[in-house]
């Protein structure tokens, strides 16, 4: 069994967040907790495997949107998995975006922004090339 020590602030303000500071930040807004962030040395940094960089929430409880960084830099964690989930109240997704090293980047031809009807059909697809936005020209069919 191992253990980890981690450094934990609760704070009102995030101008309250000391420079260079490393560990969770949680800031809570009429007692409900607003936003969880991890730090290493005051950039945002996802902490382990699977566990977003910066989650922010509902007065619910819900959570409204998950972050993933790496170096302070959005940045898909893991193979597919975008660096940025945004959800509606009632837990379906809202926008999904894939980045690579802090600029909005297309996953293996699939969309670096996605967006959903709150009925969970498709709303938009953007593409982005290295944080340049592109328009994706299908070819036409021959009949």
């Amino acid at each position: 069994m191992s253990f980890r020590f981690v450094m934990t602030i609760n704070v009102e303000s995030e101008d309250e967040i000391p420079d260079q500071y490393s560990g969770r930040v949680r800031k809570f807004d009429n007692g409900a907790l607003e936003f969880v962030a991890w730090l290493n040395r005051g950039e945002l940094e996802d902490p382990g495997s699977g566990i977003p960089a910066y989650s922010r929430y509902r007065p619910s409880g819900a959570v409204k949107q998950i972050r993933h960084y790496r170096l302070g830099r959005l940045h898909d964690p893991s193979r597919g998995v975008p660096a940025v989930q945004g959800f509606f109240a009632n837990g379906t997704r809202r926008y999904e975006e894939h980045f690579r090293y802090g600029r909005r980047h297309d996953y293996e031809g699939k969309a670096a922004i996605t967006k959903w009807h709150r009925v969970g059909t498709l709303r938009a697809e953007l593409h982005y090339y290295e944080g340049l936005r592109i328009e994706v020209i299908v070819p036409a069919v021959a009949v």
